[in-house]
């Protein structure tokens, strides 16, 4: 796919989301590469507001993380977002986490989600709006 990352998320390697070793905890990785996809999806067309009154949510369906360098206890960190594959009912993404102040690559990510119609329970295809916005359709 043809398209540039898009910056989702900017936040800190807080204390309480630190461990022992004075680094970011794995689990928080994970939180702040959610909240990116959030900001994403919705960057690339995805109205959850108007979804959830269609009952359609975003479904993660995998996820595989690269943890490249650490993220120290008060390090600034961004993720940057891009598509990989519009699936027909899938959407395949990649982020990367920077350390904010170096620009080192902290993690990759690579997420695939699915549209999920909330009341039956299973997969639907790709809504054509967010094709057109995409650019497939």
């Amino acid at each position: 796919m043809n398209n540039p990352p898009l910056t989702c998320f900017q936040g800190v390697a807080h204390p309480w989301l630190c461990d022992e070793m004075c680094h970011m905890n794995t689990r928080n990785y994970v939180g702040m590469f959610d909240d990116a996809m959030q900001h994403f999806f919705r960057r690339l067309g995805h109205d959850g507001r108007e979804a959830r009154e269609k009952s359609i949510g975003l479904v993660d369906v995998r996820h595989e993380i690269d943890y490249v360098s650490e993220v120290p206890l008060g390090a600034l960190v961004h993720i940057d977002c891009s598509l990989e594959r519009l699936g027909r009912k899938s959407i395949r993404y990649r982020q990367v986490m920077y350390l904010s102040d170096t620009a080192c690559k902290a993690a990759v990510n690579f997420g695939t989600s699915v549209l999920f119609d909330l009341k039956a329970r299973r997969a639907i295809p790709v809504p054509e709006y967010l094709k057109k916005h995409l650019g497939e359709a």
